[in-house]
C-alpha cells in the first residue's frame, strides 16, 4: 500500500513540475506567432505582401488563426494569386467557425463570393475503373479527388497522372479565361514498355563456349594494375602529407600556429585522408586481381597463343584512372 501511495505522489509531483513548463512553451510559441503576425501586418500596410506572406505562414504554423489566414488571402489576392487567395479564405472560414468568430467567418465567405466568379477552374475527368490512379496538380497530390472544379492561379498549371505499370501522363493548361471551367480528360494510360535486358559488364569477357571455361586474366590484370597505381599514388600523397606537416613545424609552437602553419597542417590532413583511401583501395584491388588470376583455368600452349593478352595500360589522370586493354 505504501508503494502505491508513493508512486501516486511521485507522478503528481511530476505533473506539477511539467505543467508549468508546457504552459511556458505554449505561451512562448503563441508569443512568437503574435510577433510574426504583427510584423506581417506592418509589411502588408506598407504594400509589401511579398515579404508579408512568409511571416503570416510561419505565424499560422505556430498558432493557427482565422485572422492570419484572412490576411494571407488578402496578400495572395494583391499578388495576383487569386486561386491561392480563395483557398486561404476557405481555410479562414473553417478556422473562424472553430473559433466561433462569426464576424471573421462572414468576411471570409464574402471574399470567396467576390473572387469565385473571376477564377479559372479545372475539372479533371479520369477513366472509369482506372486502377490505383494518382493525380497531381502543380506537384500537389490530389488525394480523394471527387471530380469537382479546382481554382487555378493565372498562368500555366501542370496536371499529372500515374499508375503502377503504366506510362505517366502529363498535361499543361493555361488559366487565362476568367470564370471559365477547363474540363481535362485523362486518357487510359498506356502500359509501360518492358525494361531492357541487363547489360553485360564491360570488364567481363564474352560468354565462353560450352567446352571452354571463362578466362578472367584480363579483368585480373586491369583490376590489379589499377590497384598498383592507387597504392603508388597513395604512397606519394602520404609522403607529401608528411612534408606538409614538417613544413608547419617552423610556423607552430605546439598546438599554436600562425596562419601559414594552420594552412600547412590542413593541407597535410587532406593529403593524408586521400592517401589512406587510395592506399587501402589499391590493396583491395591488387588482392582482387590476384584472386581473379588464380581462379582462371590453365590453358594448353596452343590455347595460350590464341588467347594472348594485349598489354594493359593504366594512366593516372587528374580526375581518376584510365585503363585500356583487351584480348586479341
Amino acid at each position: 500500500m505504501r508503494v502505491v501511495v508513493r508512486a501516486i505522489l511521485f507522478w503528481v509531483c511530476v505533473a506539477l513540475v511539467a505543467t508549468p513548463e508546457l504552459a511556458y512553451a505554449a505561451d512562448a510559441q503563441a508569443s512568437e506567432a503574435e510577433s510574426l503576425f504583427q510584423h506581417g501586418v506592418a509589411l502588408m500596410k506598407a504594400d509589401n505582401c511579398a515579404e508579408a506572406v512568409p511571416e503570416f505562414l510561419k505565424s499560422n504554423a505556430l498558432d493557427p488563426s482565422a485572422a492570419t489566414l484572412l490576411n494571407l488571402g488578402t496578400c495572395y489576392a494583391r499578388l495576383g494569386r487569386k486561386a491561392t487567395a480563395w483557398k486561404s479564405y476557405q481555410k479562414a472560414s473553417v478556422q473562424a467557425q472553430g473559433e466561433k468568430n462569426d464576424a471573421l467567418r462572414e468576411r471570409a465567405l464574402q471574399a470567396m463570393a467576390i473572387l469565385g466568379p473571376t477564377l479559372t477552374k479545372v475539372q479533371i475527368v479520369t477513366p472509369k475503373d482506372a486502377p490505383a490512379l494518382s493525380l497531381r496538380l502543380n506537384g500537389e497530390v490530389l488525394s480523394d479527388y471527387a471530380g469537382l472544379p479546382i481554382p487555378l492561379d493565372p498562368g500555366e498549371s501542370v496536371i499529372e497522372a500515374a499508375s503502377p505499370g503504366r506510362e505517366p501522363w502529363r498535361h499543361t493548361v493555361t488559366a487565362d479565361e476568367l470564370g471559365a471551367t477547363l474540363v481535362i480528360q485523362v486518357p487510359d494510360l498506356r502500359p509501360a514498355p518492358p525494361l531492357p535486358p541487363a547489360v553485360q559488364p564491360a570488364l567481363l569477357p564474352p560468354p565462353a563456349q560450352a567446352d571452354e571455361p571463362p578466362d578472367y586474366r584480363l579483368p585480373a590484370a586491369i583490376v590489379g594494375g589499377a590497384g598498383v597505381v592507387a597504392v603508388v599514388a597513395g604512397s606519394i600523397l602520404g609522403v607529401s602529407a608528411q612534408s606538409s606537416y614538417d613544413a608547419s613545424q617552423s610556423s607552430c609552437s605546439g598546438n599554436y600556429c600562425t596562419q601559414q602553419g594552420i594552412d600547412d597542417r590542413d593541407a597535410a590532413r587532406s593529403k593524408a585522408a586521400v592517401s589512406t583511401v587510395l592506399f587501402t583501395t589499391g590493396l583491395v584491388a591488387v588482392a582482387t586481381g590476384v584472386v581473379l588470376w588464380l581462379v582462371s583455368p590453365s590453358r594448353s600452349q596452343g590455347q595460350r597463343a590464341s588467347a594472348a593478352l594485349r598489354p594493359v595500360r593504366v594512366e593516372l589522370e587528374p580526375g581518376g584512372f584510365m585503363v585500356e586493354g583487351r584480348r586479341w
